[in-house]
C-alpha cells in the first residue's frame, strides 16, 4: 500500500485522492485481471462472464454483510442498505442458470476485510462504489454484443443507470468526513487495498478452478 500521509487531508478531493493513490497498482492489476480482460469486446467469452458473475457472488455477499452488520451498529451517515448489489448478481445468475451456492466453496480461504471503524467502512465501500463507474459501459457493450441488459442477464452492470454519477457523487461526499483524521483515513486506505486483494484472490479461484 502506498502511504500518502504527506499530502493535505483536508477536503473530499483529499480523501479521494488518498484513496486513489493508495489503491492504484491494485486497481491497474485487477482491471488486467483474465476475467475482465476484454468485456467490452465482442469476442469476449460468455463462459468467463458466467464464471466472474459467480465470483462476484462470493465477493458481494461477505462484503454487503460486512457492511450492513456495521451500519446497523453505528451513525454512518451513508444507508449502504438502498444500494445493495448482491441481489442484482442474484438476479443475473438466475436468468443465465446457474447456481452460485454450488461453486461458494471455491474461494473459502479468501478473507474479506475487516469492517470494525468507519474509516474501515469508507474504504471498502471506496472500491464497490467505485466498480460502479465502468458498469455503465461494460453494459452497453454486453448488450450489443452479447445480449444481455438490465433485464436479461446484466443487471449487476447497468447499476444505477442514470444515477451513476450524482450517487458516486453522494459516497464522496461521505468519504468528506474522514478530511482531519489522519488515523481513519489511513484505515480507509488499508482496508480499500485489502478489498481490491480480495477481489483479486477472488477471481483468481474463480478463474483456475
Amino acid at each position: 500500500m502506498k502511504s500518502s500521509d504527506t499530502h493535505p487531508h483536508n477536503s473530499r478531493q483529499a480523501v479521494r485522492e488518498a484513496l486513489k493513490g493508495a489503491t492504484n497498482d491494485y486497481h491497474n492489476r485487477l482491471n488486467q485481471h483474465s476475467l475482465l480482460v476484454g468485456i467490452t469486446q465482442p469476442d469476449y467469452s460468455l463462459d468467463k462472464y458466467r464464471k466472474l458473475l459467480s465470483a462476484y457472488y462470493h465477493l458481494y455477499q461477505a462484503l454487503e454483510d460486512s457492511l450492513i452488520a456495521f451500519q446497523a451498529s453505528q451513525d454512518c451517515q451513508f444507508d449502504y442498505s438502498q444500494r445493495l448489489k448482491l441481489p442484482w448478481i442474484c438476479r443475473d445468475l438466475a436468468f443465465l442458470g446457474i447456481d452460485p451456492l454450488k461453486a461458494c466453496n471455491i474461494a473459502e480461504n479468501a478473507l474479506a476485510p475487516q469492517v470494525a471503524s468507519m474509516g474501515e467502512y469508507t474504504g471498502v465501500l471506496y472500491v464497490i462504489e467505485g466498480s460502479m463507474l465502468g458498469g455503465q459501459l461494460i453494459s452497453r457493450s454486453l448488450e450489443a454484443d452479447h445480449g444481455l441488459s438490465g433485464e436479461t442477464g446484466a443487471c449487476f452492470y447497468r447499476g444505477y443507470g442514470q444515477e451513476t454519477g450524482p450517487m458516486w457523487q453522494d459516497f464522496l461526499r461521505f468519504a468528506e468526513n474522514l478530511a482531519g483524521d489522519d488515523n481513519q483515513r489511513l484505515a480507509a486506505e488499508h482496508a480499500a487495498c485489502q478489498t481490491f486483494q480480495f477481489f483479486i484472490q477472488v477471481l483468481d479461484d474463480y478463474a483456475y478452478s
